[in-house]
């Protein structure tokens, strides 16, 4: 997510954070990522970060637009899940935006998100190109405006 994020920035830097799990998929390393970010002419743009999405090593106010894409229906609880929630919203800066694309619990994080103060919540389903294995494993997005 972070080359593609890289790719759309007008300045700035795509900050990824992962634990660089091959369970879910192949592959996944800080590694493979740097040498895709070098293929994609990106790798100046993007900065990696090993660590838990349910504690950002990120400042309150840090970033501009937080995104999530298949990552936050891997953490087991609910309780886990909503903290990863929260840390997204506590490192989003003022005016800020959350996009999440995820294949389960998108009903949770959208009533966390909209139970918290100044927030504009949007939930959808992403369309047949999005399943994965089929309409049970369908992708749908959540989309956070954030205007304290």
């Amino acid at each position: 997510m972070p080359l593609l994020a890289a790719q759309q920035l007008p300045s700035g830097r795509a900050i990824g954070v992962d634990l660089w799990s091959t369970t879910d998929q192949s592959g996944n390393s800080e590694r493979t990522t740097l040498r895709n970010a070098e293929l994609e002419g990106v790798r100046e743009r993007i900065e990696l970060h090993t660590a838990d999405m349910t504690r950002l090593p990120f400042a309150d106010a840090s970033f501009d637009v937080v995104t999530s894409s298949l990552a936050i229906h891997n953490v087991p609880t609910a309780q886990g899940r909503e903290r990863a929630l929260a840390e997204m919203l506590r490192v989003l800066k003022a005016d800020g935006t959350i996009m999440i694309a995820d294949i389960g619990h998108t009903g949770q994080y959208a009533r966390y998100f909209s139970s918290q103060p100044k927030t504009a919540v949007e939930r959808r389903r992403l369309g047949w190109r999005f399943w994965y294995g089929g309409p049970r494993a369908a992708t749908t997005a959540v989309k956070v405006r954030y205007s304290p």
